[in-house]
């Protein structure tokens, strides 16, 4: 796991929970549908985060 593929992770997934909170709640009102688009962006914004970080322990495990 490199720095600079943490330092785009990392905004990319606070982007995306923001994000995703804002137009969840704020715009499609927080409903059903809300929820849905909620979870759908954070889980896109925060996969490559969660994937590099499964990794890194995975590798600093296997040592």
């Amino acid at each position: 796991m490199s720095v600079t593929t943490i330092l785009w992770q990392i905004p990319l997934a606070l982007a995306g929970c923001f994000g995703g909170a804002y137009l969840g709640q704020e715009l499609l009102g927080g409903g059903a549908i809300g929820w849905s688009v909620t979870g759908a962006i954070v889980a896109l914004c925060c996969a490559p985060l969660f994937r590099s970080l499964m990794a890194h322990r995975a590798r600093r495990q296997s040592r």
